[in-house]
């Protein structure tokens, strides 16, 4: 059978981790990608996982599109084709940028709103932070798993649910428990992470928190929000 180097896997793996996977969704892809159906005892061995860890997410790989349960009982299952996986990414990528290309407006560089960028996990989850204790009204935040394994991120959102600010997100199963009580939530597999504070100050970043750009703009926050508005709408409620 193919097999990949450990330099080549862990390769693999981190580049699944950019694409919005988790650690163990990436080591889990790839080790039933390898053993063809397989249980999650098998899985976890091959993954270098704990059981338990297995278990959850091949639940959430199946959720998001990228493997299929085969059997019930004992719960067997198996890895999506990667060519089909990336036709998927490829296309949810591509709803986004399309709907991007529609906010987008081409003002003349002396009349453009400002973008400020962001580089370096730290100072992203610092900007992310700030606008989240200045939130007053609303909070919108879309991301996969990876952009919500942050306790302060978490802490941040349930202080504004108890001020009475009305906190929504669009996030996949693995996200799920980690969203503090008050926050409504609707499933969706996303690749970025994005935050709408106060439909006023927009911000899009990469998952890891590895950069971001942000606009504290209602003009172009109200364009973003459609965006937003319209991926709420579509996605599947808990």
């Amino acid at each position: 059978m193919p097999s990949l180097s450990p330099v080549r896997r862990n390769d693999v793996i981190s580049e699944l981790q950019d694409l919005g996977l988790t650690s163990y969704e990436a080591r889990c892809y790839v080790a039933l990608a390898s053993l063809g159906p397989a249980d999650p005892g098998k899985v976890a061995a091959d993954a270098d996982i704990p059981k338990p860890s297995a278990y959850t997410a091949l639940r959430v790989l199946a959720s998001k599109g990228w493997a299929d349960l085969v059997v019930k009982k004992p719960a067997t299952y198996r890895a999506k084709e990667p060519a089909s996986v990336k036709a998927m990414v490829e296309s949810k990528v591509e709803e986004t940028f399309d709907a991007l290309d529609r906010l987008y407006s081409p003002q003349p560089a002396q009349e453009a709103e400002l973008v400020y960028t962001v580089r370096g996990s730290e100072r992203v989850r610092a900007k992310v932070y700030e606008l989240l204790r200045g939130a007053r009204e609303t909070v919108v935040i879309v991301s996969p798993t990876m952009g919500l394994q942050d306790a302060k991120t978490m802490e941040l959102l349930s202080e504004a649910v108890d001020r009475g600010v009305r906190v929504r997100a669009i996030c996949d199963e693995g996200a799920v428990g980690l969203l503090p009580p008050g926050v409504g939530i609707r499933m969706g597999n996303q690749v970025a992470f994005d935050l709408l504070v106060d439909d006023k100050v927009a911000l899009i970043g990469l998952p890891d928190h590895s950069a971001c750009g942000w606009i504290d703009s209602p003009a172009v926050a109200s364009h973003f929000k459609q965006f937003i508005e319209l991926l709420w709408s579509t996605s599947s409620p808990l």
